[in-house]
């Protein structure tokens, strides 16, 4: 922190959420079917925890817009992997129980996007309102999938998901720019 200067705590934090939504977004495209392996560790830590911690952050530069996504989304992961884990893989949660409880969630956190996505537009900044209408694209396409049972939806997800990812990567990448642009 050189002058008292704080870092720009968005950058890890759409670092976080870029990464954990490729890699899940890779299983549900079919891509890589096993990524939902490795996108359980992400939830909790990367996409999870980091984010959560960007969110701490960024309450200390004052933007309650950011505080609040990347703590809710950061919050959002752990709970997602810690459902993966209490249904499918430890059965805490019956087989017949799991689908309804991640459909209710997916349901609540599409309600919370659409909220979100509405306020990114009181900014200028084209790429977070990218990111926040592909995200909201992403949820939508995620409910109908599950509430179908569509695999061509859920695949056509996943692809969004990529998308959705790449620009996020893309602010993260901005974020770290602005540190060396002297001319804002």
């Amino acid at each position: 922190m050189a002058d008292g200067k704080m870092s720009n705590p968005g950058a890890v934090g759409l670092g976080a959420f870029a990464l954990t939504t490729f890699v899940l977004n890779l299983a549900n495209a079919g891509l890589v079917p096993a990524a939902l392996f490795a996108v359980l560790p992400l939830g909790l830590f990367y996409g999870g925890l980091t984010q959560l911690i960007a969110g701490f952050f960024e309450f200390k530069t004052g933007n309650t817009f950011g505080m609040t996504a990347f703590s809710a989304y950061g919050a959002f992961w752990i709970a997602l992997a810690f459902l993966i884990y209490m249904g499918p893989i430890w059965h805490w949660i019956p087989d017949e129980a799991f689908g309804a409880a991640l459909g209710v969630t997916l349901i609540a956190w599409t309600i919370f996007t659409v909220i979100m996505t509405v306020l990114v537009f009181n900014t200028k900044h084209t790429t977070v309102i990218t990111i926040f209408v592909l995200l909201l694209i992403l949820f939508i396409l995620l409910d109908i999938g599950h509430y179908t049972g569509s695999k061509a939806i859920t695949t056509f997800a996943g692809y969004e998901g990529i998308i959705t990812a790449l620009a996020a990567w893309y602010g993260m990448y901005e974020a770290i720019k602005a540190q060396f642009d002297l001319t804002t």
